[in-house]
């Protein structure tokens, strides 16, 4: 089977045209159209907002885009019991939206929530600063569904916090970037919206008070929710538009909770922060501050991205090795991530041998470097999933169980996933 000419049919991403594009309205046409795009000889690209159509590696075989936007119905909400159940190609957004009839929400973000479906912030593991208090994807997810290459329809979890029956699905495909199945429904835990929710905005010169005052709020009675660090450039993309004022270095502390121990926290954020230039945003100030931090991670300032995950603790010196003229970088200080978009056009030779030693640097810290963003081109030589690791072949062994065909998203995975 070759590729198509045009991208007439949908795309794949890396440059890649689609075959055909199927566009079910429920699960059982999501499983009548895998089987038959499948016993055609048709691999299988998942698709939802396209947010993250090029993330990963690159499609291995000509295929078909199975799109769920479609699929965005609520199908159970007991907001007494702070659960939600949902299709998933419901947006981030429009449940959002829902959940706040209720004064609840999901405290996850991800870039683009308008068009990030729910399928593909898990299939993805995409989240946000708020990940520092609020948890990871797959701490929020208690069930899922989902349509293998053979067309079965899988079920794990359940609809109850205090289920343990079974296979922990609802873990397993948080971040399997659709090479397991095709994820139809999710069950969410959710939470009460806060009564405030605000920012200190702290500019530094040097770094060495940067360290100093990180560590200070380890020990702090305050409880933020996001802890971010942010280099010259990041605070620039970030804070400019806002008219925050930025410098060497930015920290940014987010805080939660009913009014009075926000307001409490502000204050005593501010006298730990040190910094003279630090400012508080509350209301919309805060709600725009939030949400440029979210959308950072999806900006395009140069070829490609990078993030490393690290221990927290060595997240200052990690990220005093990126030139700030060459690196925006927006670091999640208190989880040990880090953002980081090249600047401007740069040589592969160049950046090629900058990244082979951010990544010897972070697998030297217990972690690893992936590239998010990068031209198709690149992709094997700067190995996007970063150093192969111990559990890629147990991850391969699952695949071969519950994908034997190996139609599900061929190549966009790591190892021969």
């Amino acid at each position: 089977m070759n590729w198509p000419e045009s991208s007439a049919n949908g795309d794949l991403g890396d440059g890649r045209p689609a075959s055909a594009t199927d566009l079910p309205i429920n699960v059982d046409s999501v499983r009548e159209a895998i089987t038959r795009r499948v016993e055609q000889g048709y691999a299988i690209y998942p698709q939802g907002g396209q947010t993250a159509l090029d993330f990963g590696g690159i499609p291995r075989r000509p295929g078909v885009v199975i799109e769920t936007r479609a699929l965005d119905r609520v199908i159970d909400y007991p907001y007494a019991d702070m659960t939600i159940t949902i299709e998933a190609g419901m947006t981030l957004a429009a449940l959002q939206s829902t959940l706040s009839e209720h004064r609840q929400r999901l405290p996850l973000e991800a870039p683009h929530p308008s068009r990030a479906t729910l399928g593909g912030v898990y299939a993805t593991n995409t989240s946000g600063p708020r990940r520092f208090g609020a948890s990871r994807p797959r701490d929020l997810i208690i069930g899922v569904s989902f349509v293998t290459g053979d067309g079965a329809l899988v079920k794990g979890g359940g609809r109850v916090v205090k289920n343990v029956a079974g296979y922990d699905f609802p873990k397993l495909l948080t971040g399997s970037m659709g090479t397991l199945g095709i994820i139809t429904q999710l069950t969410l835990k959710v939470r009460p919206k806060p009564e405030s929710s605000a920012l200190v905005w702290a500019p530094f010169v040097r770094v060495e008070e940067v360290a100093e005052t990180l560590d200070r709020l380890n020990t702090s009675g305050t409880r933020p929710v996001a802890l971010e660090l942010l280099n010259r450039s990041g605070a620039r993309l970030i804070g400019a538009p806002l008219g925050l004022a930025g410098g060497n270095w930015v920290i940014v502390a987010g805080f939660e909770d009913n009014a009075a121990a926000v307001a409490w926290q502000l204050d005593r954020a501010r006298s730990e922060l040190g910094s003279a230039e630090a400012v508080s945003l509350e209301g919309e100030r805060a709600t725009a501050l939030w949400s440029a931090l979210a959308e950072f991670q999806a900006l395009e300032t140069g070829p490609l991205s990078v993030r490393a995950n690290l221990r927290p603790a060595t997240v200052v010196s990690f990220v005093v090795g990126l030139d700030p003229d060459r690196w925006a970088v927006q670091s999640h200080a208190g989880n040990g991530i880090v953002h980081a978009h090249a600047v401007g056009m740069a040589e592969m030779d160049n950046l090629a041998a900058e990244i082979e030693r951010l990544r010897s640097r972070a697998v030297s810290d217990g972690g690893n470097l992936i590239l998010p963003r990068c031209p198709s081109a690149w992709k094997e030589r700067l190995r996007v999933w970063g150093e192969p690791r111990a559990d890629w072949p147990l991850m391969e062994r699952l695949k071969q169980a519950l994908d034997p065909r190996g139609a599900m998203n061929p190549g966009r995975f790591v190892g021969t996933i």
